[in-house]
C-alpha cells in the first residue's frame, strides 16, 4: 500500500512537470505564430521546392517484373490524373461554374437556351 501511494506520487509529480512543460512549449509557439509574412512589408517571397532529378522509372525497381509493371501503370495513371485536373482546373472550372448565370427566367427570348448550350459545347471542346 505505501508503495502504490509512492508510485501515485511519483505519477502526480511527472504529470505536474509535463503540464509545465507542455504550456511552455504551447507559449512559445504563440510568441512566434505573430511572426508570419506580411507582404505589404516584404512583396517578395521565394518558394523552395524540392526538384526530383530521377526518372519514375528508376524509382520503380524490385525483383518482380510484373509488380514493376503494375506499380509503372499506376504511377503513369496517377501522373495522368494529375495532369488532367489541372487542366480541368484552368480551363474548365470557371465556365461550368458560371454556365447559365446571367439570364432570369422572365427575360429568356425563344431560341436563348440552345444558343447558349451550342455555345457551351464549343467552350467544351
Amino acid at each position: 500500500e505505501i508503495h502504490a501511494e509512492v508510485q501515485l506520487k511519483n505519477y502526480g509529480k511527472f504529470l505536474e512537470e509535463y503540464t509545465s512543460q507542455l504550456k511552455r512549449i504551447e507559449d512559445a509557439l504563440d510568441d512566434s505564430v505573430g511572426d508570419v509574412w506580411d507582404f505589404s512589408l516584404d512583396p517578395i517571397a521565394l518558394k523552395l521546392l524540392p526538384y526530383e532529378q530521377s526518372s519514375l522509372l528508376e524509382l520503380i525497381k524490385t525483383e518482380n517484373k510484373v509488380l514493376n509493371k503494375v506499380i509503372t501503370v499506376y504511377a503513369a495513371l496517377c501522373c495522368e490524373i494529375k495532369k488532367l485536373k489541372y487542366e480541368a482546373e484552368t480551363k474548365f472550372y470557371n465556365g461550368l461554374l458560371f454556365y447559365g448565370e446571367g439570364a432570369t427566367d422572365s427575360s429568356v427570348v425563344e431560341g436563348d437556351c440552345q444558343i447558349q448550350m451550342g455555345r457551351f459545347v464549343s467552350f467544351l471542346q
